[in-house]
């Protein structure tokens, strides 16, 4: 029988040939899950961000991966509109009261085919002590100024002025999501137009 006189060598090869595409299998999916649903998405989506005040008219910001984001959800639970929001509140340990949309913006990508969109609300602070989720690093209320200046995405940050600077209006704009190395960047192609009176 001529298949057990395999040369141990031979072998060791083929092992070793395995379990490096084992590892490398691995890795790629490992990247895959740590990268955020936006970067890489497999179908059209919508984020709910969610700016809220309290009565020194600052924002809750929570911290993840050393930056400063408002608190957000990708919306793909069986929730409705105040009820995502109460929910998404309520894991940051705030209530809020009288949630009102105040932008509606798309964002399609120059690297695949899907376009997401943004719903930013904005709600006042009812109650509670602010707790870290579990994903986050850390909580605080921050003076909107510096909330604007700590926020690392550029298009966040001229939404969340565009939104406070003229609260009594529900905006919208567009942009398009580029690659710049390994950054996303992102650039408004439909300035910002009012959605309401």
């Amino acid at each position: 029988m001529r298949f057990l006189n395999i040369e141990p060598k031979l072998i060791f090869m083929k092992n070793i040939t395995f379990l490096f595409f084992l590892i490398l299998t691995l890795a790629a999916c490992k990247s895959q899950l740590q990268q955020p649903q936006h970067w890489e998405p497999t179908h059209n989506f919508t984020v709910k961000r969610l700016i809220i005040l309290n009565d020194k008219n600052e924002i809750l910001m929570g911290k993840v991966e050393s930056n400063w984001y408002t608190p957000s959800l990708v919306y793909d639970q069986r929730q409705y509109i105040k009820e995502s929001l109460d929910s998404l509140s309520n894991e940051y340990g705030v209530e809020i009261a009288s949630p009102q949309l105040r932008g509606y913006f798309s964002y399609k990508y120059e690297y695949h085919p899907y376009s997401t969109l943004r719903a930013y609300y904005v709600a006042k602070y009812s109650g509670g002590d602010i707790k870290v989720p579990a994903e986050m690093e850390e909580v605080k209320w921050m003076p909107i100024e510096e909330a604007i200046l700590k926020t690392p995405v550029h298009s966040m940050k001229i939404i969340t002025e565009q939104l406070l600077n003229f609260p009594d209006t529900i905006w919208g704009g567009s942009f398009m999501v580029y690659r710049e190395g390994e950054e996303h960047q992102a650039r408004l192609v439909e300035p910002f137009y009012p959605l309401s009176n």
